[in-house]
């Protein structure tokens, strides 16, 4: 064979095993990796002084460190999460203003979807749309309503428009009471974060202080109070356990909706001895109705205990499309509708009361733009 045509045969060879190169499979990183979490906001604390137009809620739902105690190191096994697909939405039915898609943001965060064993019917109890009562050693606490602000807005004070005909729960992420909440007829509920914040809240949460208390954020995530079970009991019995005996109620720890929650709620709640849990709080983020409802009524069918939706909303964090406003609109009539309905959820609070929605489709947004009110989705909210 002449050295040309060896050398074209070497070149088609060349050129045929990079071609066979490019369309193999990439195998890439997807946002349900087990390490991939959803970043929160310190907006409990570190924008307090300063002034609302500079306010930047640029993360969200994680507390200031108000002590000098070591968190300890998270042993808890990760677990990788399954995506869902998105549901389609009911017919509009409700004032929705604009329909526009709105891509949110969706390359970060912990999976939500709901994965691993979802028993419980999705129906639930009848019950009374005018709130609840959640008995423990403190004896009961009786809300206005079952919807729930999550509020960070503390370099002002706008808080009179938001009472609403259905509110009844606030809390800040921390044990920083919000100001004039009380007044306005809200039930302020503190919250232990996690060991950020457990000497701060230790030092405020004296008897009379508040009706209810709320256990550690998210601590199944690394991106939250990031421990594992054991570390959640210990932190439970030496700052929760002993508001029991001040009239506390005391409200567990809230997990994400990443699958792993279920496993660190099975081994607190088996291993916490006489730690007077009266009620299972959570969070829930995803675009299907059905599957929240099932998720939800999982926690009440597990462990027969009144339920606080302390963060939802209509948020894929799965990579999957997020919802238009229309969509929106229908998530939360439909979502309100039946938390309403079920007589052992005493309070759900839609993430969306606050000016920064950081990695939530901003279309979740409860407030106006000129951050003093509530918007369309917002009044229906606090009215419903």
């Amino acid at each position: 064979m002449a050295p040309t045509s060896l050398l074209s045969v070497v070149s088609l060879a060349l050129l045929s095993l990079f071609a066979s190169s490019l369309t193999s499979p990439v195998n890439a990183l997807s946002v349900h990796s087990d390490h991939v979490v959803r970043s929160h906001a310190d907006i409990a604390l570190k924008q307090r002084s300063k002034p609302r137009n500079k306010r930047a809620n640029s993360k969200r739902c994680k507390a200031k460190s108000s002590s000098k105690l070591a968190e300890p190191t998270s042993t808890t096994k990760k677990e990788q999460s399954t995506p869902t697909s998105k549901a389609a939405a009911p017919a509009q039915t409700t004032k929705s203003g604009s329909s526009s898609n709105n891509s949110g943001s969706s390359n970060s965060g912990s999976s939500n979807s709901n994965s691993g064993s979802n028993s419980g019917s999705s129906s639930g109890s009848s019950g009374s749309s005018s709130g609840g009562s959640s008995s423990s050693g403190g004896g009961s606490v009786n809300l206005r309503g079952k919807a729930c602000l999550a509020w960070p807005n503390y370099s002002y004070n706008k808080l009179s428009s938001w009472k609403g005909s259905n509110t009844g729960l606030i809390y800040s992420w921390d044990a920083t009471k919000v100001p004039g909440a009380e007044e306005l007829g809200f039930t302020y509920a503190p919250m232990l974060w996690g060991w950020k914040n457990a000497e701060d809240f230790k030092a405020k949460t004296v008897e009379g202080y508040a009706k209810l208390a709320l256990g550690p954020n998210e601590p199944n995530e690394l991106g939250q109070s990031n421990m594992d079970a054991w570390s959640g009991i210990k932190l439970w019995k030496q700052y929760m356990r002993p508001l029991a005996d001040k009239g506390y109620t005391l409200i567990s720890p809230a997990m994400s909706s990443r699958p792993n929650g279920k496993d660190w709620m099975k081994t607190f709640m088996e291993n916490c001895d006489d730690c007077k849990v009266s009620a299972i709080a959570t969070h829930w983020y995803g675009t299907d109705l059905e599957e929240f409802k099932r998720y939800v009524t999982y926690w009440h069918d597990t462990y027969n205990l009144p339920v606080y939706v302390t963060e939802y909303a209509d948020q894929d964090f799965n990579n999957g499309p997020q919802a238009n406003m229309d969509q929106i609109w229908a998530f939360m009539t439909g979502a309100t509708n039946w938390l309403n309905s079920q007589s052992w959820v005493k309070a759900h609070c839609w993430f969306g009361a606050m000016e920064g929605m950081d990695n939530v489709n901003p279309l979740n947004k409860l407030m106006n733009s000129a951050g003093n009110a509530p918007n369309d989705l917002g009044s229906y909210f606090i009215n419903n």
